[in-house]
């Protein structure tokens, strides 16, 4: 599958928007970082997608594997983050 990935906001470290681009699927993700304390950080993503053609129909018939993918994206980068392997 091809993607193109758009950088649509840069201001890090507070935040970053991205666009994702694919057959039949348009995502947005925001994600926000608020310090909390010297050590830690919190993490918020707000996802958007948008569907068309079959791809919509795969999004109504699974709505929870995109729900899935995304929460693995995120613990996923909280190992990175806590230099975990």
């Amino acid at each position: 599958m091809d993607m193109i990935e758009t950088l649509v906001v840069n201001k890090l470290p507070d935040e970053y928007t991205c666009t994702y681009e694919a057959n039949g699927v348009f995502n947005t993700v925001k994600c926000m970082f608020a310090e909390i304390s010297d050590t830690s950080t919190d993490f918020c993503t707000v996802q958007e997608f948008q569907f068309k053609g079959f791809m919509k129909v795969i999004a109504f018939l699974m709505p929870g594997a995109f729900k899935k993918q995304g929460k693995k994206y995120l613990e996923d980068f909280k190992r990175f983050a806590e230099g975990e392997k």
